[in-house]
């Protein structure tokens, strides 16, 4: 399945969940649950309906029942989206975003990096995949513009694929933990790379130079379309200037080991969302570059889309 989280006159302009099942347009699934069940459910009885996060969390069996609906609602063009219609605005498909952490796991970033600094990769990296916890309150969706923060004078993006954990866990084993995988999306792990160099250089952070603004979007895809472990070709553009492009299973550590890792002596919940780091080259810093204000930043990865971003206006 594909889940999209939108706003149009449909719903009042209230947020609501599209849902696609292979080649398929998405459907309002709102509205295609009460055509298709013959029930009348609302957003008040049912917010699995309209929150991605409330379906997320009601786990396998729900979400079986909403791919029947929405293949059976599939040909119905009254319950189809149309996110190109001008009315309808895509939304980050995520609500509410539990956690967020984000990981380092390709080695050519990590390799670019040390030669940056003239260190060796440190040891520690081949041993456990390494992360920081982010911002998952400062979430910004599709086609938002990423505002500038006053104290950075050096803009940037990061190409990521991210995951969303689907069902709880605790001290998983990496040969389990596929079970616990409900999909993926697109991440744009915006940086100051100015702050960012500062903060690390106390031996903390990143913090105030990651922390203003991350994107997801346009929209997730399960896992049963992909795998637990999907082979998906990365591709980042400035003002439709291709910068980068990579595939995801070039990463070092596969998804399945970095749950694991956090599982361990810890409970994972429904609704976190794990970034993978960007591959080397498909980040400004990687090629020595930077962003302008109005710069629009576009990052693909196949199944799921393109998630593209305007830069904002420095602060006066």
């Amino acid at each position: 399945m594909r889940l999209y989280r939108f706003v149009s006159d449909r719903g009042g302009y209230q947020p609501r969940v599209a849902v696609a099942v292979g080649s398929s347009a998405p459907v309002d699934l709102l509205d295609a649950w009460n055509e298709v069940t013959g029930t009348r459910l609302s957003p008040e009885t049912a917010s699995f309906l309209v929150s991605t996060d409330a379906l997320i969390q009601q786990g396998p069996e729900v979400w079986s029942e909403v791919r029947d609906v929405v293949r059976a609602a599939s040909t119905i063009p009254d319950f189809m989206l149309s996110p190109d219609d001008g009315d309808t605005r895509l939304l980050c498909p995520l609500d509410r975003v539990q956690s967020l952490r984000d990981f380092l796991a390709f080695e050519d970033h990590v390799r670019r990096g040390a030669e940056r600094r003239q260190v060796a990769v440190p040891e520690y990296w081949y041993e456990a995949p390494v992360y920081y916890k982010g911002n998952h309150r400062t979430i910004i969706g599709p086609n938002a513009e990423c505002r500038w923060p006053a104290y950075t004078d050096r803009l940037d993006f990061e190409l990521e694929l991210a995951m969303i954990v689907g069902k709880r866990g605790r001290d998983i084993r990496a040969d389990e933990a596929g079970k616990h995988i409900f999909g993926f999306t697109i991440f744009n792990d915006f940086s100051a790379r100015d702050v960012q160099s500062s903060e690390m250089s106390a031996w903390l952070g990143p913090a105030k130079g990651k922390d203003f603004a991350n994107a997801l979007g346009p929209c997730i895809v399960t896992a049963d379309e992909v795998g637990p472990e999907p082979d998906l070709a990365m591709i980042c553009r400035v003002n439709g200037e291709e910068w980068g492009r990579a595939r995801s299973s070039a990463a070092h550590w596969s998804w399945s080991q970095m749950l694991a890792h956090v599982s361990q002596a810890e409970d994972v919940f429904p609704g976190d969302v794990y970034g993978s780091g960007t591959p080397g080259g498909c980040c400004g810093l990687d090629l020595g570059r930077q962003l302008t204000p109005g710069d629009v930043v576009e990052l693909e990865i196949e199944h799921i889309g393109i998630l593209r971003n305007t830069i904002g206006a420095r602060p006066a």
